[in-house]
């Protein structure tokens, strides 16, 4: 999925074998999860929501296999995103709970964006 993802973003796609199978990406499109950023930010800009948000997991799993207890936090807040634009409250503090579960020192301003992504969510149950 993510060789063809690549291909109609435009991008090459190194098919040369990698040398740790454990950090390879899904079809292998990627070295490391770093190295997605640009997509993310493209696919998000191209509102292709559900690639986005299986292109993120894969980054968050990643991410706490690579750094327990300090997990890049990028990953988390993109992924909120998605879902706030998605009107996916639950999954949005689903996610900023995942990561404040798993960041030894979380960033404040994940948060408070679990606090409105909670607002936001009652407001969606009770409306």
């Amino acid at each position: 999925m993510f060789s063809r993802l690549l291909r109609t973003l435009g991008s090459k796609v190194d098919d040369s074998p990698k040398e740790d199978s454990a950090t390879a990406s899904p079809d292998d499109s990627f070295n490391h999860y770093t190295d997605t950023v640009d997509t993310i930010k493209q696919l998000k800009r191209e509102q292709r929501h559900d690639e986005a948000e299986s292109l993120l997991l894969w980054c968050i799993e990643q991410t706490e296999q690579e750094d327990a207890g300090n997990p890049a936090p990028w990953y988390y807040k993109h992924l909120a995103i998605v879902y706030r634009k998605e009107n996916r409250y639950e999954d949005e503090v689903q996610v900023i709970k995942r990561y404040l579960n798993n960041a030894s020192s979380p960033r404040e301003d994940l948060q408070k964006r679990l606090h409105r992504a909670k607002e936001l969510a009652e407001n969606k149950e009770s409306g």
